[in-house]
């Protein structure tokens, strides 16, 4: 089979990586031209253009900023502009589910399929083709990528029809940064009430209380060295998602809506493009206090 890749983002990167060193025939297309040659160098060709890859390739794989996907696919030389009978579309991208549903609907009028297949993991995750990989759309269809996506991910599940998978990742992002943002409000209270917040976070990743979002956020705030893999807008975004899901499927999310109100003030504070990481500084100054590990005494 032939891929086509479209994204070579932060997350698109190292996911195409591992589909070119893992032996898939892949052609790539980037909106910066200069990123190609990364991957043209490890094997892979250059394509002409994303509607010429949609007519001759097997599978088109997005991997986009959720407000450039449209664009991607419905540009007059976009993918769906090209897509041929037999192609099966995957978007990686976040983008709300009532989208992806669009999109499969378009993708069936012109002969082809859509799968919605966005993912949850870090940079150095992707690297170690590790992520998961939640995805909605055709059974047949997902069957046919699926030795694709484990390329790049360790847990891979159909989730249900077109959409499934960007609901899924939605609730994912919404219990993850809900998560964060309370663990961020725990350790500076700690911290300000006078307990070492190292010894908080040591104790606290054993207890009842850890979760993945404190393993992986909070070490950056100990030692002040915070990641460059995600970004807050993102997350904040995902929120917003959510806000209309809740209130298109009629269900009362108190939390979540404060979650959404933490993302927001950090947007606010100009943190936008930081890494979630960096967002615990929004409670630091707020409360008039630093997390940070304390020093080790001298001998």
């Amino acid at each position: 089979m032939r891929f086509g890749w479209i994204g070579l983002g932060r997350m698109g990167r190292p996911m195409i990586t591992n589909l070119i060193r893992k032996g898939f025939d892949v052609t790539v297309q980037n909106r910066t031209q200069e990123k190609l040659r990364e991957f043209t160098d490890m094997g892979a060709v250059a394509g002409a253009s994303m509607a010429e890859m949609a007519s001759t390739l097997d599978v088109v794989h997005l991997c986009l900023p959720g407000g450039v996907v449209d664009e991607v696919v419905s540009a007059s030389d976009g993918v769906l502009a090209g897509a041929r009978p037999g192609l099966i579309i995957v978007d990686h991208s976040t983008t709300d589910p009532e989208v992806a549903r669009s999109f499969a609907q378009r993708a069936a009028a012109k002969g082809a399929r859509f799968i919605d297949a966005p993912v949850s993991g870090s940079g150095p995750v992707a690297e170690r083709g590790e992520l998961t990989i939640m995805a909605g759309g055709d059974v047949d269809a997902f069957s046919t990528v699926l030795p694709a996506l484990e390329a790049m991910g360790r847990t891979v599940r159909l989730m249900g029809p077109a959409g499934s998978g960007m609901l899924t990742k939605i609730i994912n992002n919404l219990i993850m940064s809900t998560t964060l943002a309370v663990s961020y409000e725990g350790i500076v209270l700690g911290t300000k009430a006078g307990i070492d917040p190292k010894a908080m976070f040591e104790v606290i990743g054993t207890a009842s209380g850890a979760s993945r979002a404190w393993e992986r956020n909070i070490p950056m705030a100990l030692t002040r060295e915070f990641s460059t893999q995600g970004a807050v807008y993102l997350l904040a975004g995902d929120l917003l998602y959510a806000g209309k899901l809740a209130s298109e499927y009629d269900v009362p999310m108190p939390v979540t809506m404060a979650g959404n109100a933490f993302w927001q003030s950090a947007l606010a504070a100009g943190i936008g493009q930081r890494d979630p990481g960096y967002a615990i500084t929004v409670v630091e100054q707020a409360a008039g206090v630093v997390v940070q590990a304390a020093q080790e005494p001298r001998a």
